[in-house]
This record gives C-alpha cells, sequence and structure tokens, in this order.
C-alpha cells in the first residue's frame, strides 16, 4: 500500500469539502479563500488518478479490455448509486443540492457521464461528478494509449496526445465537447503519468539520498506557486480556482510537487500512518460523492435552530463533516467496496499487483 497517497487522497477530499462548505458558510469567511482550498483538492485528484493509472497499469500490463472493466468497476456503480438517489429526491420534491429541474435526459447524461447545461452550469445532478466526467474520458484516452508497447513511448504519447488537445482548444470550434475536453486542466492528468513513469524509471533512492530536504523543497516550491498564484488571481480580477494555462501552471504544478513529495518521502522509508486518514484515504471517493449533500442537509437542520454568524457556520461544518465521514466509511465498506470486488471476480481473472491494491484511485 502507498500510505502517503492514500493520506493524500483523505486530505484532497477535505479540500474539495472545503470549498463547498463556504456556499453555505455565507459571508463569515472568505469565499476566495476556500475556493483556491478546493482547487487544490481537485487537482491533486487528476494527478494522483494520471499516476496511479499509469503506474497499476505498467506493473501488471493489464490489456485494454481488463484495464476498462476494473475503472467501470471501481467509478460506475457507487456513482450510479448516489445519482438515482439524488433523482429520487428530487422527483419526490426535496430538491437535493440545488437540482430545481430534473429532465429524463439530465439523468440519462449523468449516468453516462456525458457533459451537459444544467442551470447555467455544465455539471451532472451530481454537481461533483464533473470531475469523473473528465476521468471516464481520461480512462478512454489512456485505454487506447495501452496499444502503445512500452511504458515510456506511452508517457510521451499520453503527454503529447493531452498537450495537443490543449492547443486544440485555442480554436475557435463550436461545441460543448470540444470546450469540454478541450480545456488545460486536462495536462494535469498527464503530469501525474509523467508522475508514475518516473516513479517507475527511478526506483529506488541510492543511498544517502536527502529525502527530507528534497520532499521539504517540494512542499516549499508548491507553497510558493500558491502563494504566488493568489497574488496573481488578486492583480487580475479572476477567480482563485483559475482557467485556461494558468490552472494547471499554478495548481497542477503545486498538486504535482505536493504528490511527487509524498512518493519520495515513502520511497525513503518515511510513511505517514494515520489510521483514521488512511480509512478516510479508502473511503475518500464516496465521501466525495455525498459530501454536498450532507453539507445542504446540514444547513437545513440548523436553519430551524435559529442561529447566525461564526456558530451557524460551525455548526454546519461540525455536521456536515462528521455525517460526510460517517457515511462515506459505510458506503465505502458496505456497497462500494463490496460491488467493486464482486464485479472484478466476474469481469476480471487477472490480480492486482499486490502493492497498489488499496492504492488505487476513484
Amino acid at each position: 500500500m502507498l500510505y502517503n497517497l492514500q493520506i493524500l487522497r483523505a486530505l484532497a477530499a477535505y479540500l474539495v469539502f472545503m470549498t463547498h462548505f463556504g456556499l453555505y458558510a455565507g459571508p463569515v469567511l472568505p469565499r476566495p479563500d476556500l475556493l483556491a482550498f478546493g482547487a487544490a483538492g481537485v487537482d491533486v485528484f487528476f494527478v494522483l488518478s494520471g499516476f496511479i493509472m499509469f503506474v497499476s497499469t505498467s506493473e501488471g500490463e493489464a490489456s485494454v479490455g481488463t484495464f476498462l472493466t476494473r475503472r467501470i468497476a471501481r467509478v460506475v456503480p457507487v456513482y450510479w448509486l448516489v445519482t438515482l438517489a439524488l433523482a429520487l429526491m428530487a422527483l419526490v420534491g426535496l430538491r437535493p443540492i440545488g437540482i430545481m429541474d430534473l429532465q429524463p435526459e439530465y439523468l440519462i447524461q449523468s449516468m453516462l457521464f456525458l457533459p451537459f447545461s444544467r442551470g447555467g452550469y455544465i455539471e451532472p445532478l451530481n454537481s461533483v461528478g464533473w470531475t469523473l466526467n473528465y476521468e471516464m474520458f481520461f480512462y478512454m484516452v489512456f485505454a487506447g494509449l495501452l496499444l502503445v508497447p512500452t511504458r515510456g513511448w506511452r508517457a510521451l504519447a499520453a503527454v503529447g496526445l493531452f498537450l495537443s488537445l490543449t492547443l486544440l482548444g485555442l480554436l475557435p470550434v463550436p461545441g460543448l465537447y470540444w470546450a469540454y475536453y478541450t480545456k488545460p486542466i486536462v495536462l494535469e492528468f498527464a503530469a501525474g503519468i509523467g508522475l508514475g513513469y518516473a516513479y517507475l524509471r527511478l526506483g529506488s533512492l541510492p543511498p544517502g539520498f536527502p529525502v527530507r530536504r528534497v520532499a521539504g523543497a517540494a512542499f516549499g516550491a508548491a507553497g510558493l506557486l500558491i502563494l504566488g498564484g493568489q497574488a496573481v488571481a488578486y492583480n487580475l480580477g479572476v477567480s482563485p480556482e483559475m482557467t485556461g494555462f494558468l490552472r494547471p501552471l499554478i495548481w497542477g504544478t503545486a498538486a504535482s510537487l505536493v504528490v511527487g513529495a509524498m512518493l519520495l518521502l515513502e520511497q525513503g522509508g518515511i510513511t505517514l500512518r494515520s489510521r483514521w486518514l488512511l480509512s478516510q484515504g479508502n473511503a475518500s471517493y464516496s465521501f466525495y460523492l455525498i459530501h454536498n449533500l450532507m453539507l445542504h442537509t446540514a444547513s437545513k437542520v440548523v436553519a430551524l435552530l435559529a442561529v447566525g454568524g461564526f456558530l451557524r457556520a460551525g455548526l454546519i461544518f461540525v455536521l456536515a463533516f462528521a455525517a460526510s465521514a460517517a457515511l462515506g466509511s459505510v458506503l465505502f465498506r458496505h456497497v462500494e467496496a463490496p460491488m467493486n470486488t464482486a464485479l472484478r471476480r466476474r469481469f476480471d481473472r487477472r490480480p492486482v499487483p499486490a502493492p497498489l491494491q488499496s492504492a488505487l484511485t476513484r
């Protein structure tokens, strides 16, 4: 198990929680800072996804079919379950997490991981699923890249392909799909693939390698990038999440440095072994899928108490975070993990490499 990456997955999910919490905290907390938290979490997820995908397929040399069935088994069942639950809640008039209008095509496109416009935003019924739309696209692209015979050429082809997509996106071609899949954010997935190749290529560290110093420098550089990015965003008057090439340049690079530093520490024998964070890393996908609903529910409960200010924000945070962590763990143990195992037994006869079994991302 890659302990540090498991813990990083949990922390990334928490950062996304923080930015969505800002929607319910009102004027008590500075919204721009929380937007930055959310960007950091999502970008770490993208880099991690590219890294683990490349490493797991390179170690196991999975076929295209095996790779896709593993990814579908990992991502689809629990996402469909949560999406159907949200649709059912909307049908009975509960209107969860901003679902003001439910059309049949919304449900179909959400289940198929296809981007579409809903209420002026390009997002599925479960709004956090926009990242999964990208991930399913990545999986299809990477499945094709498995036909490239060597991992070095595979990594190079991936970087070239995603860079080409972002450059093509500069062309004034109409269409939602074109605009969606040519955004520069896809470069962060390529960065994860690059990290995966470096991890496999470099292997074990030489004796005397200054692990702590190099990792510390990487963390420091990531922090400076983030601070510099916030200064740029403030001066340009743009969202702290950033758009266009600024996002992968700032957030993507910072996320890559953090992931790389955590991997370096692990290779140097320095692991973070918090049982709580490890368990939350396992359940981070379920946590991610339900945290918005928990925030929405907590805000409704706290509204009944007629409190305001910091007390209101604090109560929403405590209730929503506790519910997300607890229910995310229950969903992982009793739904996500059993369904994943059952589908793998049904479709996949090849074992996953033991060191990577618990480190697979969403």
